[in-house]
């Protein structure tokens, strides 16, 4: 196995896997397009007769932060390395990059602790929450682990920490139709 950046004839075979798992909300759902206009996020795990087996994005914040996304294999190859793989790759990269953290919101922690990313709260992660978490159904009762690598980035302002916390009854909601 062999890791590789994305290039746009990957999009497909990334759509399709990734969409296979965004069903139950394993991962966040991710347009074709969305793909496509991101695809140099992308790293591509394959074999040696370049049989795509997975994929995983590294979304750069800045040089504070980074977030590890749409980290996947195809079910019949997992328990082979091919995750251990891509995390490897985007660690590099982020490291070749001089990003500080790296971030991820998982539900299986103990595959990422070998790796050494640790358990942190959600708020300590502004920029992916304000990214991703704000319009999640799950905002309030996420079942997400966040985890991170290296120094976590300083929270400038810290009166918006209340932007995950859950409505109290008095509290107005804005709906949308």
């Amino acid at each position: 196995m062999r890791t590789r950046k994305g290039r746009l004839c990957d999009a497909d075979a990334i759509y399709q896997l990734v969409d296979s798992f965004s069903y139950d909300g394993t991962l966040l759902h991710r347009s074709y397009m969305e793909i496509c206009e991101n695809i140099e996020t992308f790293t591509i795990v394959e074999t040696d007769l370049n049989e795509f087996i997975g994929c995983a994005a590294l979304h750069v914040y800045g040089p504070h932060l980074a977030e590890v996304r749409s980290i996947v294999v195809r079910a019949e190859i997992k328990g082979h390395g091919a995750g251990g793989l891509l995390v490897r790759s985007l660690l590099h990269q982020a490291e070749e990059s001089g990003i500080q953290c790296v971030c991820l919101f998982t539900r299986i922690p103990y595959f990422f602790e070998h790796f050494r990313f640790r358990a942190v709260e959600h708020q300590a992660l502004r920029d992916k929450v304000l990214k991703d978490c704000l319009r999640c159904a799950r905002r309030h009762s996420c079942d997400e682990t966040a985890m991170a690598i290296g120094e976590l980035p300083a929270l400038h302002d810290r009166a918006s920490d209340d932007f995950m916390r859950a409505p109290r009854s008095g509290d107005l909601v804005q709906l949308h139709v």
